[in-house]
């Protein structure tokens, strides 16, 4: 479909300034689809948008098959997953200073190291690449799509798993450690991609699982690397995730398309130029910057938006705080069943099933709550990105509840499931509050959305990196009780986050001035 834009008159109104016609062009299958340009006249020259068509266009990623979109799901869920496994799994095998780790001993006896501030930093020094790959990938994929950079990283992430796991060296080990974790895309590339392949009022359930990787990883990979690293060695935690993520780039090869509507829109109008030799066709989100403007400003972007948007710096920060309770719980947990209920090392691993069976719960309530108020609301054409907010809420109010009966159920060694049951609690509390955040982030930010999830990484890798150290000795100075005790009424002083921006973020999004709908 052409619309064609007169704009000569500035007093013309709309009814006399639109005028709608067809086109129809050939394509290879023989079948023929319609395109969507919009024309807007000046005195010298008839600039063409080219749009997305109706419902049948197959260009739009949101008109692709279900079955399609729930498999690429499925596939990018997996990955992150399995990036998670590799951190937890890790996590196992070499946070000696924090957890008593099964064969944590076999890697500084292996390299003759005797300083276990190297175990902490193979941990820490994943964290930071986390930090810094996403800013780097996010802006890039915004300008020349998500296609290669899933392919590119994916790609670099198996490289450096298996180099990790030949590391000749603790000091390499280290440094692929830094790389494999930059080579994370998943992280930042799947929430925006649940952005492109649905539409507002259908994302819930798709951000529900992407959104549980993150959380259920970091679960599963102790229990994994508990086992396999008593059985096989430190080595197979690392050759493990790379024999798995090769299965998964090759399901990637084969079914992986480009999903962002700015780069499809972009090659659209580039054959539209070829085929009619009009220069004057363009995507509707092109802009006159140069090359190098477009880049510069590319790369700015995610700290910039971090900074400059009081609603991402919040719940950035509230993340980053959850995030790092996570990584808390994690590296205290082994602590707590071994030295208070006395599990043996193969068996500790499972004490981490109560936070993963409430990751479980939490994601079934997200899915049945993230496109509640939105769907409600699209009969009335109100769609705000705040109605994904009230999950925030309820997992505000019951973070702290687990963390108190975390805490106080193993000061007085109280029968072992009571705190895996409180894990559980917590388990439902993280799940609920990070990944609404998250389909909040890809509304409110459209286009951008892969920018603002890099920025919100800072604080959330931030936090997983620091807060953990952060356990021990607060832990020794008050308490498993007052210890979380602390943490929870520094989890109850974020309440009013949510509940604020539910309040007051259409107003905090209205002023700022930049299109993040293109």
């Amino acid at each position: 479909m052409i619309e064609s834009v007169d704009n000569t008159s500035d007093d013309a109104k709309p009814s006399d300034v639109v005028e709608v016609t067809e086109r129809m062009e050939k394509r290879h299958s023989p079948s023929t689809v319609s395109e969507n340009v919009s024309s807007e006249r000046d005195e010298t020259q008839e600039v063409a948008l080219v749009d997305f068509g109706d419902e049948s266009d197959q260009s739009n990623p949101q008109n692709w098959s279900p079955k399609f979109k729930w498999t690429l799901i499925v596939l990018i869920s997996s990955l992150e997953f399995a990036a998670q496994v590799f951190l937890a799994s890790s996590l196992t095998t070499t946070l000696g200073t924090i957890i008593c780790a099964p064969v944590a001993p076999q890697i500084l006896t292996e390299f003759n190291e005797e300083d276990t501030f190297y175990i902490t930093l193979i941990v820490s020094i994943w964290e930071l690449g986390e930090i810094f790959g996403p800013l780097i990938v996010a802006p890039l994929s915004e300008l020349y799509g998500r296609f290669y950079f899933y392919h590119v990283g994916t790609i670099l992430f198996i490289v450096f798993s298996a180099a990790c796991a030949l590391s000749p060296s603790i000091q390499s080990l280290i440094a692929f450690r830094f790389l494999n974790g930059m080579a994370v895309v998943a992280t930042v590339l799947n929430p925006s991609m649940v952005g492109d392949l649905f539409r507002v009022e259908e994302r819930g359930s798709a951000m529900a699982m992407v959104g549980l990787a993150p959380m259920l990883g970091p679960v599963v990979g102790p229990i994994i690397g508990g086992y396999l690293g008593d059985a096989l060695g430190w080595r197979w935690c690392f050759w493990l995730i790379t024999i798995l993520c090769g299965f998964l780039e090759i399901c990637f090869l084969v079914l992986l398309r480009e999903t962002y509507p700015v780069q499809i829109l972009k090659r659209k109008a580039k054959q539209l130029r070829n085929e009619t030799h009009n220069p004057n066709i363009r995507s509707k989100y092109e802009t006159e910057h140069t090359a190098r403007q477009l880049l510069q400003n590319a790369c700015l972007r995610p700290l910039t938006l971090l900074f400059t948007s009081p609603i991402l710096f919040l719940m950035s920060l509230y993340v980053g705080v959850v995030y790092g309770y996570l990584y808390l719980v994690m590296t205290t947990v082994t602590s707590v069943f071994e030295g208070v209920y006395h599990f043996s090392s193969s068996v500790v691993g499972l004490s981490f099933l109560g936070l993963g069976f409430g990751c479980v719960i939490g994601v079934f309530i997200c899915r049945a709550t993230l496109d509640l108020w939105v769907r409600r609301q699209s009969k009335t054409g109100q769609i705000r990105p705040e109605q994904r907010l009230p999950p925030v809420i309820f997992g505000g109010f019951i973070l702290p509840v687990g963390l108190f009966m975390y805490g106080w159920t193993a000061e007085y060694h109280v029968q072992y499931m009571a705190p895996i049951i409180a894990t559980a609690i917590l388990g439902v509390g993280l799940v609920s509050t990070t990944i609404p955040v998250r389909s909040y982030l890809v509304d409110a930010f459209g286009i951008y959305a892969a920018s603002a999830n890099a920025g919100s990484a800072v604080f959330r890798q931030l936090g997983g990196t620091f807060v953990p150290l952060a356990g021990p000795p607060l832990y020794q100075r008050l308490g498993l009780g007052w210890g979380n005790s602390v943490l929870g009424f520094i989890a109850l002083a974020f309440i009013p986050v949510p509940l604020l921006l539910m309040r007051y973020g259409e107003a905090l999004r209205s002023r700022d001035k930049r299109k993040f709908d293109g």
